[in-house]
């Protein structure tokens, strides 16, 4: 990265075996001899909620000759949730804003409400919007919807309003809105946006304890940040928005350096 700006990136294939992809893809790169610091690993140990992202100790392994350490998952037992990949993001705000105390949302097929003060998790409230976003709109929209990312802003928030106001409307609405797609044509714009909003105020009802009265950020790519906020826009709520890669950078450097703070004082 230079910057803010993500200026390389290797995606791994999907596998059983991702240590073996991730040798793989780093001999490719000429970077055979690279420590690696990795979050949301597959079979990463776990750590429990209340935790400090900034002060977890990754479990360190060997991996083709090179220093692997995996940062733990950060696990809840009530309500259940966990949170692996997003961890880098929420220690990259805290990072970047010491003294904030706050909510984080970071949407995605899974999204994330992350209480955090002092630069401590709390608690997290998670959500499926996002897979139930893609799998409605594959099965029921069709490809009516060029980029997928397109929608009426007016149809999301007015979808937002009338989830939010009775949540227990969401199966009707969205079997009513799975009939006027199909028998009606309806606009494919309206459609979507009518979907992002009974999917999105459904999601803000529920987390209604976590955001009400508190600073909220949002860390997402624009195609997922730009419906949240629309939704929040629509309730009046202030957001601050992050960029995920930006996160990531501050998240794991930090760490990274902790880590080798630790090294030199040993």
């Amino acid at each position: 990265m230079s910057e803010d700006k993500l200026s390389s990136k290797e995606v791994l294939p999907a596998t059983s075996e991702p240590r073996q992809a991730l040798t793989h893809a780093l001999r490719e790169a000429g970077l055979a001899s690279l420590p690696i610091l990795a979050c949301g690993f597959p079979a990463a140990p776990s750590a429990a909620i209340p935790a400090k992202p900034l002060e977890l100790a990754p479990t360190l392994e060997k991996l083709a000759n090179r220093d692997l350490a995996l940062l733990p998952v950060l696990d809840q037992a009530t309500p259940p949730a966990q949170l692996a990949g997003s961890l880098c993001h929420v220690a990259g705000f805290q990072t970047l804003n010491p003294r904030w105390d706050g909510v984080i949302c970071l949407p995605g097929s899974r999204s994330h409400w992350v209480l955090s003060s002092a630069s401590e998790v709390v608690s997290v409230q998670s959500f499926i919007t996002g897979t139930l976003q893609q799998e409605f709109s594959h099965r029921v929209l069709g490809q009516q919807i060029r980029p997928q990312t397109a929608w009426s802003q007016s149809a999301l928030c007015e979808a937002v309003e009338d989830i939010m106001s009775k949540p227990e409307r969401l199966a009707a609405r969205l079997a009513e809105l799975e009939v006027s797609a199909i028998r009606d044509k309806t606009d494919p714009l309206e459609a979507q946006g009518r979907l992002w909003g009974y999917l999105i105020g459904a999601e803000l009802a529920a987390a209604r304890p976590y955001w009400l009265g508190q600073n909220l950020a949002l860390i997402a790519h624009d195609d997922l940040a730009a419906p949240y906020e629309a939704a929040f826009a629509a309730q009046g709520l202030p957001v601050t928005r992050c960029a995920p890669e930006a996160m990531a950078l501050a998240g794991l450097t930090a760490i990274r350096r902790n880590l080798r703070k630790e090294d030199d004082q040993n």
